[in-house]
């Protein structure tokens, strides 16, 4: 062969290599650009279907992806509103729980007074007697000083209660009940107690006429049943 056509078969070997080298390094970086973009495209049929079902998967797992983020923020919106709502049900829950108590309807415990009413002794004995009217007096300065819920000898009083005298007993909720007549009222010691000490109170006025009421006595704890009619 020839210098001269040595020397031509050269230049195309190394033009061809060239152009060789150039295609394979874009083939390269679109490859990398697909990888990177997380669609990679073959030629191989097989390959291709695999990598279609693979780009499919990777569709449908952003999809999924947005849901879950959608879905968690309505779950958090929902406990949100869930936690609302169970905070309002615990008010609710407390105000019946009140209302239960004041109506007699359950029984209760807790700190409170104790206050016991007898009659007296002396020439005028209309005078010194205790009274129904006199035991109303006291239950309701204990209610008006804030009682939760108040008894008399064991019988729950509610609002409904008659109290009323029937010769020498006294009747409540259809139950007769003699002196001496044992006063509890559960609510703030202290509180009911000033309200029945207080100069000039129920109790002063009841102990100027000759009945004898003792000093209400604080009490760690009470308890009360619930309302019985009878």
């Amino acid at each position: 062969m020839q210098r001269s056509e040595r020397w031509n078969l050269v230049v195309s070997l190394s033009v061809v290599s060239m152009a060789l080298g150039f295609l394979l390094a874009v083939q390269y970086r679109q490859h990398q650009d697909a990888v990177t973009s997380g669609v990679v495209v073959v030629n191989d049929p097989e390959q291709r279907k695999l990598q279609y079902e693979l780009n499919a998967l990777n569709r449908t797992s952003a999809t999924l992806q947005r849901e879950i983020s959608i879905t968690s923020s309505r779950l958090t919106s929902y406990e949100n509103q869930t936690a609302g709502s169970s905070r309002e049900m615990r008010r609710v829950e407390q105000r019946l729980e009140a209302e239960r108590i004041l109506s007699g309807t359950t029984p209760v415990e807790g700190p409170g007074v104790r206050v016991t009413l007898m009659d007296g002794q002396g020439l005028n004995t209309e005078q010194v007697l205790t009274h129904d009217w006199d035991v109303r007096q006291v239950i309701n300065e204990l209610f008006t000083a804030g009682a939760e819920a108040v008894s008399i000898n064991g019988y729950r009083v509610v609002a409904t209660s008659g109290i009323y005298c029937t010769g020498p007993v006294v009747r409540i909720n259809n139950h007769s009940i003699g002196a001496p007549f044992l006063i509890e009222a559960i609510g703030n010691p202290q509180t009911l107690s000033s309200a029945l000490n207080i100069s000039g109170g129920i109790l002063d006025i009841l102990r100027a006429r000759g009945v004898n009421a003792s000093t209400p006595q604080t009490q760690t704890l009470l308890t009360m049943p619930a309302f019985v009619s009878g």
